[in-house]
């Protein structure tokens, strides 16, 4: 323990310095805020190489059939309902009910035929 009798005031020369309590404490808020970030983080990587992506985009453009994508937008997991309209091994334009959108095939994380009734989607276009 450090001697403090020389200070003036009482309140600082009975204080006891908690030490390594402050470090655990600082560790352990660290370690449970690191926790909640790993289990809240979502799973943006892609299972597919992009030869697999190009073949399932081109055999969408080539048979006109609705395509379900989920892309990465803005950090973040999105889905796409639409059809194959333009194809290019860096990007490929999806056309849905309402708009066209352009997406680059780096931020396709999965690709699978649409569940919808092409001529109900056919009607809505």
């Amino acid at each position: 323990m450090i001697d403090r009798s020389y200070l003036p005031f009482q309140s600082a020369r009975d204080h006891q310095d908690r030490g390594m309590m402050k470090w655990m404490g600082f560790f352990l808020s660290e370690h449970t805020s690191s926790l909640y970030e790993d289990k809240t983080r979502e799973d943006l990587t892609s299972h597919l190489e992009d030869l697999e992506k190009f073949t399932l985009l081109s055999q969408l453009y080539t048979g006109q059939l609705l395509g379900d994508f989920q892309i990465k937008h803005q950090n973040k997991r999105c889905r796409f309902i639409g059809y194959v309209v333009d194809l290019d091994f860096n990007q490929v334009t999806i056309k849905s009910c309402k708009h066209h959108k352009c997406i680059q095939t780096k931020d396709i994380l999965e690709i699978s035929l649409g569940v919808e009734n092409i001529d109900e989607e056919e009607k809505n276009l």
